[in-house]
Protein backbone atom coordinates (compact mmCIF):
# COMPACT_ATOMS: atom_id res chain seq x y z
CA UNK A 1 0.00 0.00 0.00
CA UNK A 2 1.47 2.97 -0.98
CA UNK A 3 1.65 5.80 1.77
CA UNK A 4 -0.09 8.72 2.49
CA UNK A 5 0.47 11.72 4.81
CA UNK A 6 -1.02 14.32 6.48
CA UNK A 7 -3.86 12.94 8.20
CA UNK A 8 -6.79 14.72 9.20
CA UNK A 9 -8.68 14.11 12.61
CA UNK A 10 -11.53 11.51 12.39
CA UNK A 11 -14.48 13.56 10.39
CA UNK A 12 -13.18 16.89 11.83
CA UNK A 13 -15.10 19.63 9.54
CA UNK A 14 -15.86 17.24 7.08
CA UNK A 15 -19.32 17.85 5.70
CA UNK A 16 -19.83 14.45 4.01
CA UNK A 17 -21.24 12.89 7.24
CA UNK A 18 -22.70 14.28 10.13
CA UNK A 19 -21.76 12.79 13.14
CA UNK A 20 -23.22 11.17 15.92
CA UNK A 21 -22.87 10.49 19.53
CA UNK A 22 -24.21 8.15 21.79
CA UNK A 23 -23.60 6.73 24.92
CA UNK A 24 -22.38 3.34 24.95
CA UNK A 25 -25.39 0.90 25.71
CA UNK A 26 -25.14 -2.46 26.35
CA UNK A 27 -25.68 -5.37 23.42
CA UNK A 28 -28.06 -4.87 20.86
CA UNK A 29 -30.59 -6.82 19.11
CA UNK A 30 -29.32 -10.05 17.28
CA UNK A 31 -28.89 -9.61 13.51
CA UNK A 32 -28.05 -11.82 10.59
CA UNK A 33 -24.27 -10.25 10.37
CA UNK A 34 -21.78 -8.15 12.33
CA UNK A 35 -19.24 -6.35 10.32
CA UNK A 36 -16.59 -5.87 12.73
CA UNK A 37 -13.07 -3.40 11.18
CA UNK A 38 -10.32 -3.18 13.01
CA UNK A 39 -7.86 -0.35 11.33
CA UNK A 40 -4.93 -0.10 12.88
CA UNK A 41 -4.35 3.27 10.98
CA UNK A 42 -1.66 5.07 13.51
CA UNK A 43 0.66 5.03 10.31
CA UNK A 44 0.85 6.29 6.94
CA UNK A 45 -2.20 5.11 6.27
CA UNK A 46 -4.14 7.09 8.35
CA UNK A 47 -6.45 8.75 5.83
CA UNK A 48 -7.23 5.67 3.80
CA UNK A 49 -8.88 4.25 7.08
CA UNK A 50 -11.07 7.32 7.18
CA UNK A 51 -12.01 7.18 3.24
CA UNK A 52 -12.82 3.92 4.10
CA UNK A 53 -15.04 4.89 6.88
CA UNK A 54 -16.71 6.95 4.40
CA UNK A 55 -17.07 4.07 2.21
CA UNK A 56 -18.93 2.62 4.34
CA UNK A 57 -21.25 4.96 5.19
CA UNK A 58 -22.05 5.29 1.21
CA UNK A 59 -24.04 1.61 2.44
CA UNK A 60 -24.79 1.46 5.88
CA UNK A 61 -25.99 -0.98 7.89
CA UNK A 62 -29.16 -2.64 7.56
CA UNK A 63 -31.72 -4.38 9.81
CA UNK A 64 -29.80 -7.82 8.76
CA UNK A 65 -26.27 -6.03 9.57
CA UNK A 66 -24.44 -4.70 12.17
CA UNK A 67 -21.42 -2.44 11.26
CA UNK A 68 -19.08 -1.51 13.18
CA UNK A 69 -15.35 -0.17 13.27
CA UNK A 70 -12.41 1.01 15.60
CA UNK A 71 -9.86 3.06 13.86
CA UNK A 72 -6.49 4.23 15.49
CA UNK A 73 -5.17 7.22 13.29
CA UNK A 74 -1.97 9.19 13.09
CA UNK A 75 -2.39 13.52 13.45
CA UNK A 76 -4.21 15.39 15.39
CA UNK A 77 -6.64 12.64 17.22
CA UNK A 78 -5.05 11.04 20.08
CA UNK A 79 -6.33 8.09 20.80
CA UNK A 80 -9.05 5.80 18.96
CA UNK A 81 -12.97 6.29 18.23
CA UNK A 82 -15.13 3.05 18.35
CA UNK A 83 -18.13 4.17 15.42
CA UNK A 84 -20.93 2.92 14.52
CA UNK A 85 -22.19 3.16 11.09
CA UNK A 86 -25.76 3.55 11.51
CA UNK A 87 -28.87 2.50 8.91
CA UNK A 88 -29.44 5.41 6.26
CA UNK A 89 -31.98 7.87 7.57
CA UNK A 90 -34.99 9.49 5.97
CA UNK A 91 -32.67 11.30 4.01
CA UNK A 92 -30.81 7.99 2.97
CA UNK A 93 -27.75 8.62 4.40
CA UNK A 94 -25.68 6.32 6.47
CA UNK A 95 -23.50 8.40 9.45
CA UNK A 96 -20.83 7.13 11.79
CA UNK A 97 -21.98 6.92 15.31
CA UNK A 98 -19.43 7.83 17.78
CA UNK A 99 -19.83 4.98 20.38
CA UNK A 100 -16.32 5.29 22.52
CA UNK A 101 -13.30 7.29 22.53
CA UNK A 102 -10.23 5.82 23.81
CA UNK A 103 -6.67 6.66 25.39
CA UNK A 104 -3.55 6.34 23.23
CA UNK A 105 -2.89 2.62 22.79
CA UNK A 106 -0.55 0.44 20.81
CA UNK A 107 -2.73 -0.88 17.63
CA UNK A 108 -0.08 -3.24 17.03
CA UNK A 109 -0.63 -5.10 20.50
CA UNK A 110 -2.59 -8.02 21.40
CA UNK A 111 -4.65 -6.46 24.61
CA UNK A 112 -5.46 -3.69 21.91
CA UNK A 113 -7.13 -5.84 19.10
CA UNK A 114 -8.69 -8.55 22.37
CA UNK A 115 -10.33 -5.21 23.69
CA UNK A 116 -12.03 -4.27 20.47
CA UNK A 117 -12.87 -7.96 19.72
CA UNK A 118 -14.65 -8.16 23.01
CA UNK A 119 -16.64 -4.68 22.89
CA UNK A 120 -17.72 -5.97 18.98
CA UNK A 121 -18.60 -9.51 20.58
CA UNK A 122 -20.74 -8.10 23.29
CA UNK A 123 -22.77 -5.40 21.58
CA UNK A 124 -23.46 -6.76 18.30
CA UNK A 125 -24.68 -9.96 18.51
CA UNK A 126 -25.13 -11.80 15.61
CA UNK A 127 -25.43 -15.37 13.95
CA UNK A 128 -21.96 -14.66 11.46
CA UNK A 129 -19.58 -12.32 11.33
CA UNK A 130 -17.02 -10.40 8.88
CA UNK A 131 -14.23 -9.38 11.42
CA UNK A 132 -11.05 -7.35 9.04
CA UNK A 133 -7.71 -6.58 10.56
CA UNK A 134 -7.09 -3.67 8.38
CA UNK A 135 -3.41 -2.60 8.07
CA UNK A 136 -0.37 -2.76 6.46
CA UNK A 137 0.80 -6.40 5.85
CA UNK A 138 3.80 -8.60 5.24
CA UNK A 139 2.55 -12.38 5.46
CA UNK A 140 4.55 -14.14 8.32
CA UNK A 141 8.42 -13.15 8.14
CA UNK A 142 9.33 -9.77 9.04
CA UNK A 143 10.56 -9.50 12.39
CA UNK A 144 7.88 -7.30 14.08
CA UNK A 145 5.90 -6.01 11.12
CA UNK A 146 3.30 -8.64 10.09
CA UNK A 147 0.43 -7.03 10.13
CA UNK A 148 -1.37 -4.12 12.18
CA UNK A 149 2.30 -1.73 12.71
CA UNK A 150 1.90 0.54 14.80
CA UNK A 151 4.56 3.59 13.72
CA UNK A 152 4.78 4.16 17.41
CA UNK A 153 3.78 0.52 18.68
CA UNK A 154 4.33 -2.49 17.23
CA UNK A 155 2.58 -5.17 15.42
CA UNK A 156 0.71 -8.60 15.15
CA UNK A 157 2.08 -12.20 14.31
CA UNK A 158 0.78 -15.14 13.50
CA UNK A 159 0.90 -16.65 17.03
CA UNK A 160 -0.42 -13.20 18.91
CA UNK A 161 -3.48 -13.35 16.42
CA UNK A 162 -4.06 -16.89 16.86
CA UNK A 163 -3.72 -16.35 20.82
CA UNK A 164 -6.05 -13.61 20.35
CA UNK A 165 -9.10 -15.14 18.95
CA UNK A 166 -8.65 -18.00 21.44
CA UNK A 167 -8.96 -15.24 24.20
CA UNK A 168 -11.90 -13.86 22.44
CA UNK A 169 -13.83 -17.30 22.89
CA UNK A 170 -13.07 -18.88 19.15
CA UNK A 171 -12.72 -22.30 18.80
CA UNK A 172 -14.56 -25.76 18.08
CA UNK A 173 -17.76 -24.95 16.96
CA UNK A 174 -17.40 -20.76 17.76
CA UNK A 175 -15.65 -19.40 14.59
CA UNK A 176 -15.01 -16.23 12.45
CA UNK A 177 -17.19 -17.00 9.65
CA UNK A 178 -15.08 -14.87 7.76
CA UNK A 179 -11.57 -13.15 8.50
CA UNK A 180 -10.68 -10.35 6.18
CA UNK A 181 -7.34 -9.33 5.83
CA UNK A 182 -7.12 -5.90 4.26
CA UNK A 183 -3.44 -6.29 4.01
CA UNK A 184 -0.76 -6.46 1.66
CA UNK A 185 0.94 -10.26 1.04
CA UNK A 186 -1.51 -12.04 3.69
CA UNK A 187 -3.08 -14.85 1.90
CA UNK A 188 -0.10 -17.55 2.16
CA UNK A 189 -0.68 -21.35 2.95
CA UNK A 190 1.23 -20.77 5.97
CA UNK A 191 -0.63 -18.07 7.48
CA UNK A 192 -4.06 -19.25 6.78
CA UNK A 193 -3.42 -22.63 7.70
CA UNK A 194 -2.40 -21.22 11.24
CA UNK A 195 -5.88 -20.48 11.72
CA UNK A 196 -7.36 -23.57 11.23
CA UNK A 197 -10.45 -24.47 13.87
CA UNK A 198 -10.98 -21.09 14.99
CA UNK A 199 -11.48 -19.44 10.58
CA UNK A 200 -14.16 -20.90 8.23
CA UNK A 201 -13.44 -18.36 5.67
CA UNK A 202 -9.76 -15.79 4.94
CA UNK A 203 -10.04 -13.44 2.26
CA UNK A 204 -7.03 -11.26 1.44
CA UNK A 205 -4.08 -10.84 -1.28
CA UNK A 206 -1.32 -12.64 -2.62
CA UNK A 207 0.77 -9.84 -3.61
CA UNK A 208 0.43 -6.18 -2.10
CA UNK A 209 -3.04 -4.12 -1.97
CA UNK A 210 -3.39 -0.71 -3.24
CA UNK A 211 -4.22 2.07 -0.46
CA UNK A 212 -7.61 1.79 -1.36
CA UNK A 213 -7.78 -1.44 -0.36
CA UNK A 214 -11.33 -3.21 -0.34
CA UNK A 215 -14.12 -1.83 -1.37
CA UNK A 216 -16.40 -1.64 1.30
CA UNK A 217 -19.30 -0.10 0.30
CA UNK A 218 -19.92 -3.24 -2.14
CA UNK A 219 -18.87 -5.49 0.68
CA UNK A 220 -21.61 -3.89 3.13
CA UNK A 221 -24.08 -3.64 0.06
CA UNK A 222 -23.39 -7.95 -0.36
CA UNK A 223 -24.19 -7.89 3.58
CA UNK A 224 -27.34 -7.04 3.62
CA UNK A 225 -28.72 -9.76 1.14
CA UNK A 226 -28.10 -11.71 4.17
CA UNK A 227 -25.39 -14.39 2.37
CA UNK A 228 -23.46 -17.46 3.36
CA UNK A 229 -19.94 -16.97 4.50
CA UNK A 230 -18.93 -18.45 0.97
CA UNK A 231 -21.51 -16.49 -1.14
CA UNK A 232 -19.99 -13.48 0.51
CA UNK A 233 -16.21 -14.51 0.42
CA UNK A 234 -16.86 -14.98 -3.35
CA UNK A 235 -18.40 -11.26 -3.65
CA UNK A 236 -15.73 -9.66 -1.61
CA UNK A 237 -12.91 -11.29 -4.23
CA UNK A 238 -15.11 -10.31 -7.21
CA UNK A 239 -15.92 -6.59 -5.92
CA UNK A 240 -12.45 -5.87 -5.03
CA UNK A 241 -10.92 -6.95 -8.85
CA UNK A 242 -13.57 -5.22 -9.94
CA UNK A 243 -13.33 -2.18 -8.14
CA UNK A 244 -9.37 -1.92 -9.37
CA UNK A 245 -10.24 -3.08 -13.22
CA UNK A 246 -12.56 0.52 -13.07
CA UNK A 247 -10.00 2.06 -11.94
CA UNK A 248 -7.42 1.00 -14.16
CA UNK A 249 -5.22 0.12 -11.46
CA UNK A 250 -3.26 -3.05 -12.27
CA UNK A 251 -1.50 -6.16 -10.86
CA UNK A 252 -3.73 -6.96 -8.10
CA UNK A 253 -5.15 -10.31 -6.40
CA UNK A 254 -7.63 -11.30 -3.92
CA UNK A 255 -8.63 -14.62 -2.55
CA UNK A 256 -11.02 -16.47 -0.94
CA UNK A 257 -9.48 -19.43 1.32
CA UNK A 258 -11.37 -22.71 3.24
CA UNK A 259 -9.44 -22.68 6.15
CA UNK A 260 -9.68 -26.23 7.03
CA UNK A 261 -9.07 -27.35 3.49
CA UNK A 262 -5.55 -26.13 4.15
CA UNK A 263 -4.74 -28.86 6.05
CA UNK A 264 -4.39 -31.15 2.99
CA UNK A 265 -3.00 -28.66 1.23
CA UNK A 266 0.04 -28.17 4.10
CA UNK A 267 0.17 -32.21 4.31
CA UNK A 268 0.54 -32.08 0.51
CA UNK A 269 3.29 -29.85 0.21
CA UNK A 270 5.00 -31.75 3.29
CA UNK A 271 5.10 -34.80 1.11
CA UNK A 272 6.40 -32.44 -1.92
CA UNK A 273 9.40 -31.75 0.27
CA UNK A 274 10.31 -34.73 1.44
CA UNK A 275 10.76 -36.13 -1.98
CA UNK A 276 12.57 -32.80 -3.53
CA UNK A 277 14.90 -33.18 -0.33
CA UNK A 278 15.68 -37.10 -0.56
CA UNK A 279 16.84 -36.02 -4.15
CA UNK A 280 17.84 -32.84 -4.18
CA UNK A 281 21.26 -34.09 -4.96
CA UNK A 282 20.00 -35.52 -8.87
CA UNK A 283 17.71 -32.73 -9.57
CA UNK A 284 19.26 -29.19 -7.82
CA UNK A 285 19.97 -27.81 -11.72
CA UNK A 286 16.51 -27.99 -12.23
CA UNK A 287 15.40 -25.67 -8.98
CA UNK A 288 17.36 -22.49 -10.30
CA UNK A 289 15.10 -21.90 -13.33
CA UNK A 290 11.98 -22.71 -11.29
CA UNK A 291 12.86 -20.60 -8.99
CA UNK A 292 13.43 -17.85 -11.39
CA UNK A 293 10.08 -18.93 -12.96
CA UNK A 294 7.44 -19.06 -10.53
CA UNK A 295 5.21 -15.95 -9.90
CA UNK A 296 6.71 -14.11 -6.86
CA UNK A 297 5.54 -11.13 -4.99
CA UNK A 298 6.76 -7.77 -3.76
CA UNK A 299 8.41 -9.99 -1.05
CA UNK A 300 10.52 -12.76 -3.61
CA UNK A 301 10.54 -15.25 -1.47
CA UNK A 302 6.90 -15.35 -1.52
CA UNK A 303 5.56 -17.81 -4.18
CA UNK A 304 2.32 -18.84 -5.77
CA UNK A 305 2.10 -22.44 -4.36
CA UNK A 306 -0.39 -24.13 -7.48
CA UNK A 307 2.08 -22.14 -9.79
CA UNK A 308 4.96 -23.44 -8.55
CA UNK A 309 3.88 -27.15 -8.34
CA UNK A 310 2.83 -27.12 -11.94
CA UNK A 311 6.49 -25.66 -12.51
CA UNK A 312 8.00 -28.61 -10.42
CA UNK A 313 5.37 -31.30 -12.58
CA UNK A 314 6.78 -29.78 -15.63
CA UNK A 315 10.43 -29.72 -15.19
CA UNK A 316 11.51 -32.30 -13.03
CA UNK A 317 11.50 -36.05 -14.66
CA UNK A 318 10.83 -38.03 -11.22
CA UNK A 319 7.42 -39.89 -10.58
CA UNK A 320 7.23 -39.21 -7.24
CA UNK A 321 7.82 -35.57 -6.99
CA UNK A 322 5.69 -35.54 -10.19
CA UNK A 323 2.95 -37.49 -8.18
CA UNK A 324 3.50 -34.93 -5.08
CA UNK A 325 3.32 -32.08 -7.08
CA UNK A 326 0.11 -32.92 -8.28
CA UNK A 327 -1.29 -33.66 -5.16
CA UNK A 328 -0.28 -30.17 -4.08
CA UNK A 329 -1.82 -28.52 -7.10
CA UNK A 330 -5.58 -30.41 -6.53
CA UNK A 331 -5.58 -29.80 -2.85
CA UNK A 332 -5.02 -26.20 -3.38
CA UNK A 333 -7.31 -25.39 -5.65
CA UNK A 334 -9.54 -27.34 -3.89
CA UNK A 335 -9.29 -25.03 -0.67
CA UNK A 336 -9.44 -21.96 -3.05
CA UNK A 337 -13.29 -20.60 -2.72
CA UNK A 338 -12.61 -17.86 -5.38
CA UNK A 339 -9.36 -16.02 -6.79
CA UNK A 340 -9.31 -13.13 -8.83
CA UNK A 341 -6.42 -11.25 -10.50
CA UNK A 342 -5.65 -8.34 -12.58
CA UNK A 343 -2.77 -7.34 -14.87
CA UNK A 344 -0.07 -9.44 -16.23
CA UNK A 345 2.62 -9.28 -13.49
CA UNK A 346 0.19 -11.47 -10.99
CA UNK A 347 -1.18 -13.45 -14.13
CA UNK A 348 -0.19 -16.85 -12.81
CA UNK A 349 -1.70 -16.31 -8.96
CA UNK A 350 -4.14 -19.03 -7.82
CA UNK A 351 -4.44 -17.79 -4.66
CA UNK A 352 -2.28 -19.06 -1.87
CA UNK A 353 1.51 -18.54 -1.96
CA UNK A 354 3.96 -20.30 -0.10
CA UNK A 355 7.52 -19.43 0.98
CA UNK A 356 10.27 -20.33 -0.85
CA UNK A 357 13.56 -18.10 0.00
CA UNK A 358 16.29 -18.23 -2.66
CA UNK A 359 18.99 -16.48 -0.17
CA UNK A 360 20.36 -18.19 2.53
CA UNK A 361 21.01 -15.36 4.55
CA UNK A 362 17.18 -14.88 4.16
CA UNK A 363 16.27 -18.19 5.27
CA UNK A 364 18.07 -18.28 8.05
CA UNK A 365 16.90 -15.11 9.99
CA UNK A 366 12.97 -16.01 9.38
CA UNK A 367 13.65 -19.43 9.82
CA UNK A 368 12.44 -20.03 13.60
CA UNK A 369 9.64 -17.94 13.28
CA UNK A 370 8.57 -19.66 10.27
CA UNK A 371 8.87 -23.03 12.45
CA UNK A 372 6.73 -21.60 15.03
CA UNK A 373 3.75 -21.94 12.39
CA UNK A 374 1.74 -24.98 12.52
CA UNK A 375 2.05 -25.73 8.88
CA UNK A 376 5.77 -26.63 9.67
CA UNK A 377 5.55 -28.14 12.93
CA UNK A 378 2.31 -30.62 11.71
CA UNK A 379 3.84 -30.94 8.42
CA UNK A 380 7.63 -30.03 8.04
CA UNK A 381 8.51 -31.75 5.03
CA UNK A 382 8.25 -28.23 3.19
CA UNK A 383 10.90 -26.82 5.92
CA UNK A 384 13.32 -30.13 5.54
CA UNK A 385 13.22 -28.97 1.93
CA UNK A 386 14.26 -25.67 2.70
CA UNK A 387 17.04 -26.60 5.24
CA UNK A 388 18.32 -29.22 2.65
CA UNK A 389 18.32 -26.63 -0.07
CA UNK A 390 20.25 -23.94 1.84
CA UNK A 391 22.40 -26.47 3.20
CA UNK A 392 23.87 -27.01 -0.33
Amino acid sequence: MPPRSSQPAPFQGNDRYHLRRRKKTKALAKKPWAFLAYIAGDNDLSDYGLEDIFEMCETGASPKLHAAVEIDTRGDHTGSIRYEISEPDATGEAHPVEIERLPEMDSGAPKTLHGFLDWGLGRYAADKRLVVIWNHGAGFRTVDRDIAFDDYGSSLDMNEIESVLRQAGFGGENRIQVLGFDACLMNMLEVVHHLRGLVDVVVGSEQIEPGDGWPYEAVLQVMHGNPSPAQLSQQIVQSYIADYQARGDRNVTQSAIAVDATDKAAAALGKLGQALAGSLAAIGASLQPIRTEVQSYRFADYVDLVHLAQLIDANINDPAIRTHSRAVIQATNAAVLANGRFGEEVDHSNGLSVWLPAERGLFLAHRSKYRALHCSTAHPGWLQFLDAYHSQ
